[in-house]
């Protein structure tokens, strides 16, 4: 999750430009416009500021040569009323910068505070997330205030009228956990206009070395290795069986409901009958006789594959790109025997080479680790074992990924196996938490993750579970205070709302 700190100026002292952004998001062609239109639109609506676009375009979360409207910019153009207007932006907010939402809400829940002294306290060694300016805190204030999230006391704020929903959110963020997955919001791509009133490029399209493929769109749902998904073909989850009465599950997520609950999304997903262009083994030039040749060595290309995968922010072909050229020039191959590159091409990106380092230094602390999880007596017991060589604040998530890629390779075989392939990615927790699969979306810990993966599994006993259960959350608009609540046929917590 991220940490912004700069938003639009549509707060209290600019009511008309919280009107403006509705109607341009309710303007948005669902098949997305060009960039310069969008841009034209947005001036229109006097919310464009050539000098920083990247601000608002970061908020709406699009961006790109053609401008997609984003689930928030659909769920703004959908909201009927105020309130479902407030609720929209206040989730936004909440979802670019949930730990100055979660130190806010914690202050004024003491007693009332003047607006300088919340400054002081960001400001301080008390507050360890990203600290916005001056100006940015007033414009993120303003907002809070004109939701409803924040109400005016004199001159000092406190809670507001919808402050309740965010204060339990906060009370279930943990604060290590949130550090330890930050990652920045991806930054909007905004494409050069050759004309007189062209916008700044403050964020162009990100490229590897050899001018290969660009960032992933700007403000995806989705994290980096599952930004191959789409939604496109794919039929709605929803309106498909009839609708499961909340009286069933107002007590709790019966094993009946969860039950039903799987059997519907398989029945919903033969029928997508999607083929997912999920990481392979052999996009890595990795298959089951190199490890026969040099188990550790495969274990250390796996490695380095989870971290461009997961830290490089790409998409998959730039992914696989930044891997073809580090082994290309030999790159991968020097840094496993310990020795340094003698030379290095133009092609090789230097961000994906320090993450490949990183890989190498730690697989080398551990030069028996292959063995190590083929000796082990169930999956679990091979988990740990991976965990404890390249865990350590090195990787997390993607010790999920490299059990799963060793486990297509087919060189570790335990009957728990299932268990620890699919990755516990935060939209996967949420929409477990939701469909009442889990007690908490969040995860502080090793065993936190675990359970969460086993919830995965049970959710989706078959195929690649987190990247069907990423795919049935876009594809039937889950979100927290989710628009479809009073239509959605599936039991899930936010019908009880």
């Amino acid at each position: 999750m991220p940490q912004v700190v700069e938003l639009p100026p549509i707060g209290q002292d600019a009511r008309g430009a919280l009107v403006a952004l509705v109607r341009v998001c309710k303007e948005a062609p669902a098949k997305g416009e060009p960039f310069r239109e969008l841009r034209s639109r947005l001036r229109a609506a006097k919310l464009w500021d050539r000098d920083r676009p990247a601000v608002l375009l970061r908020f709406l979360g699009t961006g790109g040569a053609t401008a997609m409207p984003s689930l928030f910019m659909q769920a703004l153009a959908a909201a009927n009323g105020e309130d479902e207007t407030a609720i929209t932006v206040l989730d936004r907010v909440w979802h670019l910068n949930p730990l100055l939402g979660k130190t806010v809400l914690e202050l004024v829940a003491q007693r009332a505070y003047h607006k300088d002294e919340i400054y002081k306290h960001l400001a301080s060694a008390a507050y360890r997330g990203v600290v916005p300016s001056r100006p940015a805190l007033e414009t993120w204030l303003q907002i809070a205030i004109t939701m409803g999230l924040l109400r005016t006391l004199g001159i000092a704020v406190i809670a507001g009228p919808r402050a309740d929903r965010y204060t339990e959110l906060a009370a279930a963020l943990d604060v290590d956990e949130f550090l330890a997955e930050d990652r920045p919001e991806p930054e909007p791509v905004i494409p050069h206009i050759a004309d007189e009133d062209a916008a700044p490029v403050e964020a162009a399209t990100a490229e590897s070395s050899s001018g290969g493929a660009a960032a992933a769109a700007a403000g995806s749902p989705l994290p980096a290795p599952l930004r191959h998904l789409t939604i496109e073909g794919v039929p709605c989850p929803r309106g498909r069986e009839r609708v499961v009465a909340a009286s069933r599950f107002v007590q709790g997520f019966s094993d009946e409901i969860l039950e039903e609950t799987k059997q519907r999304i398989a029945s919903w997903w033969g029928e997508a009958n999607q083929a997912s262009p999920t990481y392979q083994p052999s996009d890595f030039g990795l298959d089951p006789e190199a490890w026969v040749e040099g188990a550790d060595e495969v274990v250390y290309r796996v490695a380095v594959a989870a971290a461009l995968a997961f830290r490089l922010d790409r998409d998959r072909a730039a992914v696989l790109s930044a891997f073809s050229a580090l082994d290309k020039a030999g790159v991968l191959g020097d840094l496993y025997q310990g020795t340094v590159p003698e030379n290095l091409p133009a092609q090789v990106d230097a961000r994906a080479l320090m993450l490949a380092s990183l890989a190498a230094r730690r697989c080398a602390e551990v030069p028996e680790l292959a063995s190590q999880l083929e000796g082990r007596g169930s999956a679990a017991e091979a988990f740990a074992s991976l965990d404890a060589a390249l865990g350590r604040g090195l990787f997390r998530l993607e010790l999920f990924w490299i059990m799963d890629m060793l486990a297509k390779l087919g060189v570790i075989r335990y009957p728990d196996l299932g268990d620890f392939t699919v990755t516990p990615h935060r939209i996967v927790r949420d929409t477990l938490f939701r469909l009442g699969f889990l007690a908490s979306p969040y995860a502080s810990d090793g065993p936190a993750l675990i359970a969460a993966t086993r919830a995965t599994r049970r959710a989706v006993p078959d195929g690649p579970a987190d990247e069907i259960l990423a795919t049935f959350a876009l594809a039937c608009g889950c979100a927290y205070d989710c628009t479809h609540r009073k239509t959605c046929d599936y039991p899930c917590r936010e019908r009880l709302d």
